[in-house]
């Protein structure tokens, strides 16, 4: 334990940096299988992940343990913008902001995954209590951690209106989006999928799947992960070097301790070219959902065998082989997943800045993108459902 507090409607709150140190009664608070429990909060630290801290907040009345809280403190770094994808002024003023202020972000939340609750109260609270309860662990570690914005990510439906308009300095991001698709129970194989397309949709399907067939896909058990840790964090690494920003990065050890524990619940398979391993693929199977995870291809290859199109068909044919009634295929590139006929999932994520000059100014360039409609909303490749 690093520090104590006590708030003025007589709660303890308890901050810690190790998994390994949080007291027996967290374990106690939280459920078993959930993410908060201890043994799944090492998994993380055991992954070794680049400029990353981690928080732990116990919140009691007296000896009563109420709700719990996980925060991850990540330092800003010239490596988190791509230089080479923002104009030069961007690059070098980037650079110059993370040289001089060092700056820290508190992720309320998890960086690497939008599956997970954060956040743990008992189920006697209310709402407004359980808020409560949030913004006081959120205020407390802000202050013992030196951050100058905290990122509230995946927040809790419940607790979502409360941030909104009790907590104005909280920037609510209204295009923080997840690309979702429902699979009909009429669907069982990808012909089915095929079937429902538009004719120009169900040509184009047709010719980057006949690049996919003429490759090997073989999922990894936890022994091949291990091997190949390093060839598939180079592949992983291929897709963040296209990426204009990178909010955190992930190291060789992470899929290797996230498929050590969870097993089957996570899946990852290999793509190979005459033997030779150049992509991979993660997904979480969950009750309903195929979830999307981390992927990573080599770029040299991707023009020819449309490797990122094939692996999002993947991620449809993989949902319908698990019977499953969504496919999750996250945030990013928007486009090209609503191109396979992906609706969007709006999520409840929010910013808050210390600085108030540069709060102001992410709030209206919020205000200024959430005006703006994406090309990605006119996309609808299905046919018409015919009505009965």
């Amino acid at each position: 334990m690093r520090y104590c507090k006590r708030t003025e409607a007589g709660r303890t709150l308890r901050l810690f940096n190790s998994a390994a140190t949080l007291p027996p009664d967290w374990d106690t608070l939280i459920p078993p299988g959930h993410f908060l429990r201890s043994d799944q909060l090492r998994v993380s630290e055991l992954s070794k992940l680049p400029d990353l801290q981690f928080f732990y907040v116990l919140i009691s009345d007296g000896e009563k343990p109420l709700a719990a809280a996980y925060f991850q403190l990540l330092s800003l770094d010239n490596k988190h913008i791509n230089s080479k994808l923002v104009t030069k002024q961007q690059a070098i003023l980037w650079s110059l902001f993370t040289n001089v202020a060092r700056p820290k972000m508190l992720v309320a939340g998890h960086l690497f995954r939008h599956d997970i609750c954060s956040f743990y109260w008992q189920p006697e609270l209310t709402p407004f209590e359980a808020y409560q309860c949030y913004k006081q662990a959120i205020d407390y570690t802000l202050k013992q951690s030196w951050a100058m914005a905290v990122l509230l990510k995946d927040a809790a439906s419940e607790l979502t209106t409360y941030f909104q308009h009790l907590s104005p300095e909280f920037i609510f991001l209204r295009n923080d989006i997840s690309m979702e698709l429902e699979l009909p129970s009429g669907w069982s194989t990808m012909a089915d999928y095929e079937k429902a397309l538009k004719h120009k949709y169900a040509q184009r399907f047709r010719k980057i799947r006949s690049a996919w067939n003429e490759l090997e896909v073989k999922e990894l058990s936890v022994r091949e992960v291990t091997e190949q840790k390093d060839k598939l964090f180079w592949l992983y690494n291929q897709v963040t070097e296209n990426q204009q920003v990178r909010l955190g990065l992930l190291s060789a050890d992470f899929l290797v301790q996230q498929k050590m524990f969870y097993k089957d619940e996570l899946r990852i398979w290999g793509i190979y070219e005459v033997g030779k391993i150049i992509g991979f693929y993660s997904a979480w199977v969950k009750d309903d959902v195929f979830d999307m995870f981390y992927i990573g291809f080599d770029y040299s290859r991707n023009a020819d065998l449309q490797l990122y199109f094939n692996i999002l068909f993947f991620s449809i044919e993989q949902g319908l082989n698990f019977g499953k009634k969504k496919v999750i295929l996250g945030r990013t590139a928007l486009d090209a997943k609503a191109r396979l006929g992906c609706s969007p999932h709006y999520l409840s994520t929010f910013l808050y800045i210390r600085n108030r000059f540069l709060r102001n100014r992410v709030l209206i360039l919020n205000n200024k993108s959430s005006a703006k409609e994406g090309a990605w909303e006119e996309r609808h490749p299905f046919k018409p459902v015919a009505q009965s």
